[in-house]
């Protein structure tokens, strides 16, 4: 099994109830004609499901991994697509942070909750393309 994700443009203003478990039309076949230009074999294989959902993205479009809120509440999320991809290594970050205090695998201070407030947003070296439309 294969499992990968693909853009099906930003539903920007739509209410987070709604139904998010949909995708526009021509969408799968757009995902499996990519995958299977990609990785040569995969047009023999077949679509085991499907799932949809909405980007978590947070307002520098990076992840915010810390403790939050009460003691012993800790966010991990607006990882939006990659969240999956890096899952292990955020997972021991994670640990390490709620058990030791700190985490040893990566350094993760700056993503830290606070830098919303603080006015610290992060920016990288190449900067991602607005997905705000």
């Amino acid at each position: 099994m294969t499992l990968f994700d693909l853009e099906d443009d930003n539903p920007i203003g739509e209410s987070p109830d709604s139904d998010s478990d949909h995708s526009k039309p021509g969408f799968v076949d757009r995902a499996i004609d990519r995958i299977c230009k990609r990785i040569p074999g995969m047009d023999k294989g077949s679509l085991h499901s499907l799932h949809g959902g909405y980007d978590g993205i947070t307002p520098d479009q990076r992840a915010i991994m810390g403790q939050a809120g009460p003691e012993g509440f800790y966010l991990t999320c607006g990882f939006s697509g990659t969240g999956y991809k890096i899952a292990p290594a955020v997972g021991a970050c994670m640990a390490e942070l709620i058990v030791d205090g700190e985490a040893e695998t990566a350094d993760i201070q700056p993503f830290n909750p606070e830098r919303f407030s603080e006015g610290n947003l992060l920016a990288g070296k190449y900067s991602y393309e607005s997905i705000w439309r």
